[in-house]
């Protein structure tokens, strides 16, 4: 698989994959292994990719997999992941509080079932921090606690649970890791 930053057609591809993969398509067993929560159109995609960065997992043509990115001002206007930023002056990482960090919010995140479970996950983030290397001091993500799998996954690539919200009787946490410039 080639991992590298979306462009042109990826993100219809990107639209597709996340659109298998939301809760609302699946079925409560498939759930188990994961899902994703809310859903974006390919110009949001391309939007994100604007302010931060989108990367995408290809075999061939087809997107198999993608790690979005961006900034906080960027998700203010969604209340879920604006519930999220709200938390940030009450969470400290290191010595300062996320508020007073160059946050990096990673997610969605999404990969094809078939490719679950083999190492996916860790080349998405590597391409992503290759990518934008030294511009952000945190990269913060929020995972349903209905969705232990992708906690556990990204529990491995170091980010530790921070905090946790509710938003819309659903319960969230936060993870959160130091990125070094």
């Amino acid at each position: 698989m080639l991992f590298r930053r979306a462009s042109g057609t990826d993100f219809d591809g990107i639209v597709k994959l996340q659109d298998l993969n939301l809760a609302s398509n699946i079925t409560d067993d498939q759930k188990k292994d994961g899902f994703l929560s809310a859903a974006f159109s390919a110009q949001q995609f391309q939007s994100m990719d604007n302010d931060g960065c989108v990367i995408a997992g290809l075999d061939g043509d087809s997107v198999k997999a993608f790690l979005c990115s961006s900034t906080p001002m960027f998700n203010l206007p969604f209340p879920l992941p604006a519930a999220m930023i709200e938390r940030f002056s009450s969470i400290d990482l290191g010595a300062k509080s996320l508020s007073n960090q160059q946050v990096l919010i990673t997610g969605p995140v999404c990969i094809d079932q078939s490719l679950r479970g083999q190492g996916v996950l860790e080349k998405l983030y590597e391409a992503l921090y290759k990518e934008l290397f030294g511009q952000y001091d945190a990269a913060v993500v929020f995972v349903s606690k209905e969705n232990p799998r992708s906690i556990k996954a990204h529990e491995k690539l170091g980010l530790n649970v921070v905090d946790e919200f509710d938003f819309k009787e659903k319960n969230y946490v936060i993870m959160a890791v130091a990125l070094k410039k």
